[in-house]
């Protein structure tokens, strides 16, 4: 395989395993909006008249991000949006752990039983660099 072919196939590898995490993630958050709220209410990041709509909004963002990057269509597009997402998601992991707070993330739905700590911490960094990968230009 040449180096080129090698780059484009390790691109979309990339955008298909993000694309597959953040269906994931988007569907199990979308059939349960009232623990994502509380879930968002935990990192005590946001105002808390907006935990509501960022728990109603935030799944269907992740949903079309996913689709985007898996169906091909507009990848790069779905991989900085992805990027972007799971930046605010480090962030928000970091805050938590320099606040001392310990409780699930929520970031799979209510499966996900990873609470908030060096663990997530690194899934996003991973998550962030197939963001990254995903989101380059063909050459």
């Amino acid at each position: 395989m040449s180096g080129a072919l090698a780059g484009v196939a390790v691109r979309r590898g990339a955008q298909i395993v993000l694309g597959l995490l953040f269906l994931l993630a988007s569907l199990a958050k979308i059939v349960d909006t009232g623990s994502l709220a509380r879930e968002v209410h935990n990192f005590h990041i946001v105002p808390f008249w907006s935990e509501h709509l960022v728990a109603m909004t935030l799944p269907w963002i992740e949903l079309v991000a996913g689709l985007a990057l898996v169906l091909g269509v507009r990848p790069r597009a779905g991989a900085w949006v992805a990027g972007v997402l799971l930046a605010g998601f480090t962030v928000g992991v970091a805050l938590a752990m320099a606040r001392g707070l310990n409780f699930h993330c929520g970031c799979f739905g209510t499966a996900d039983a990873t609470r908030v700590g060096w663990t997530k911490l690194g899934e996003n960094l991973g998550m962030l660099a197939l963001a990254v990968v995903g989101s380059r230009k063909r050459r």
